[in-house]
């Protein structure tokens, strides 16, 4: 993000099988320098013949002048994308 690397150690907190949802929590870190929790919930939507993937970032900022997330938002944009091209293709 924002021109440099970043390595973040999460763990898997959650699968909610009712809601197709999995959670993972942000535990150590470069993420956490700027926020003080960091947390992903992917869940899984059937749509007909299709399924959607919503992506959720729930995170606090340590201060005011922290950015949001904005550029991990276009990596998850990037990763989606491809990953749909690849599932189409096979």
């Amino acid at each position: 993000m924002y021109g440099k690397n970043y390595v973040t150690k999460e763990v898997l907190e959650a699968i909610n099988e009712e809601n197709k949802t999995i959670t993972y929590r942000a535990i150590e870190g470069d993420v956490l320098k700027e926020y003080k929790s960091f947390k992903v919930i992917i869940q899984s939507i059937p749509k007909g013949e299709a399924t959607w993937v919503r992506w959720t970032i729930e995170y606090e900022k340590r201060n005011k002048n922290i950015p949001h997330p904005i550029k991990l938002l276009e990596f998850v944009i990037h990763l989606s994308e491809e990953l749909d091209d690849h599932l189409v293709q096979t």
